[in-house]
């Protein structure tokens, strides 16, 4: 059970993570690549423990028990790989190819030697899930399993401390509990090769500790599930994120059709694109959602640059007064305000009535709230309290009151 449990976790994880270096070149970095090698070799680890596939090994080889030696040595060459992705994120790709040498050297020497001891060991019938517990009195068994563990405990060590020195480096939550679940995992993991070394310990003066292998199993399973997890949740994270961005994006985008659309009727020349956009426009443009958005704001604010000269102050005025009415806050008010004099603008210059001489300037507006402050305009301008304010400024205005003043 626990051999399809952990294997699936970490295929799992390099579907994952395969899916995100496939559909995002600039993923396609050393560490994104040692990151799947790691899942892929990981999880080919286990596959090789599950029993169907354990025997056919056996067949295939003609020598019994062989998927145990090929299953720890693909798990040193996977945590080597772990090593890498962790080096790339801590030191660079230059400095990972520094910092490798050596691992590499140890990785090399710690899984010939497993070859070498498993090939002293007498061969004995098939034994899946306790090899090394059921022939632990046998020295070269024993000296087999201390010389996994403490190269496996080295491994996670090192990556226990990588871990730690770049979540003191990352930005992003997501990452930093990436990087914790990936330590828990380490430990869980540590544990497992601490008990396995102990056990080859006792196994050398010829006794052998009560089976444990539940509790061995159990360990793993936990480790390898932290391990993936550390993997996976930082790209799911993040790839929820950027789904919830760029369906802002197209809601805002969305959101400005009343105010482009009009401004778009009165200026072709000047806002191009689309004049709606909904459900299948932000599936079909789903990477364009950010280009689309900028465009559009772009766009809206040249029109209403074009608007200026029919801008007027009153409208404005009455406006304000009607969202002080009705209660609202001075953001509000200051909306309420803009979309009135926006919307009376509009009415003038397709009525064909001269612009004024002294034009009367928008509202300002942080750079990265534009988008919003447009949205928010072009919603409110097709509010009641605009109507309401267009409807008083009829009956207010006259001719001495035509001309505007600075807001």
């Amino acid at each position: 059970m626990i051999p399809w449990l952990t294997s699936g976790a970490f295929l799992l994880a390099a579907v994952v993570v395969g899916s995100v270096l496939a559909r995002r070149p600039q993923a396609r970095t050393p560490a994104g690549k040692a990151l799947l090698a790691w899942n892929l070799l990981g999880g080919a680890a286990q596959v090789v423990t599950i029993h169907p596939v354990y025997q056919a090994i056996s067949s295939l080889t003609g020598h019994h028990n062989t998927a145990i030696v090929i299953s720890h040595s693909l798990g040193l060459v996977a945590a080597f790989f772990a090593e890498i992705m962790m080096l790339c994120w801590t030191r660079g790709a230059d400095g990972a190819r520094a910092a490798a040498r050596y691992r590499a050297a140890i990785t090399g020497a710690a899984t010939a030697a497993l070859v070498v001891l498993f090939a002293l060991t007498p061969e004995v019938a098939d034994t899946p899930s306790s090899w090394r517990l059921d022939n632990i009195d046998r020295t070269t068994v024993a000296l087999y399993s201390v010389g996994y563990a403490l190269a496996y405990s080295w491994v996670l060590l090192d990556l226990c401390r990588l871990s730690i020195r770049y979540s003191r480096m990352v930005v992003t939550a997501q990452t930093r509990v990436g990087l914790r679940l990936f330590t828990v995992g380490t430990a869980f993991g540590l544990a497992y090769q601490l008990m396995a070394a102990v056990d080859g310990l006792v196994g050398l003066t010829g006794h052998r500790l009560p089976a444990h292998t539940p509790l061995s199993l159990a360990l793993v399973c936990v480790g390898v599930v932290f391990l993936c997890l550390g993997a996976i949740v930082p790209l799911v994270t993040t790839a929820v994120i950027e789904f919830a961005r760029r369906c802002r994006q197209a809601w805002l985008c969305h959101r400005m059709e009343p105010l482009y659309r009009d401004l778009a009727t009165e200026y072709p020349q000047v806002l191009k694109g689309p004049v709606r956009y909904g459900t299948v426009g932000w599936l079909v443009n789903w990477y364009g959602n950010g280009r689309r958005l900028m465009q559009r704001t772009i766009e809206v604010h040249d029109g209403l640059s074009e608007l200026r000269p029919w801008l007027d102050d009153l409208a404005y005025r009455i406006g304000a007064a009607e969202a002080v009415k009705a209660g609202f806050d001075a953001d509000t008010v200051i909306l309420v305000a803009q979309a009135a004099q926006v919307a009376d603008a509009l009415r003038a210059k397709r009525a064909g009535e001269p612009g004024h001489q002294v034009h009367v300037e928008m509202v300002e507006v942080a750079k990265d709230r534009e988008a919003v402050w447009l949205a928010r305009l072009a919603q409110t301008y097709r509010s009641r309290f605009v109507e309401h304010a267009l409807a008083e400024l009829i009956l207010r205005r006259g001719p001495a009151l035509e001309q505007p003043v600075g807001n």
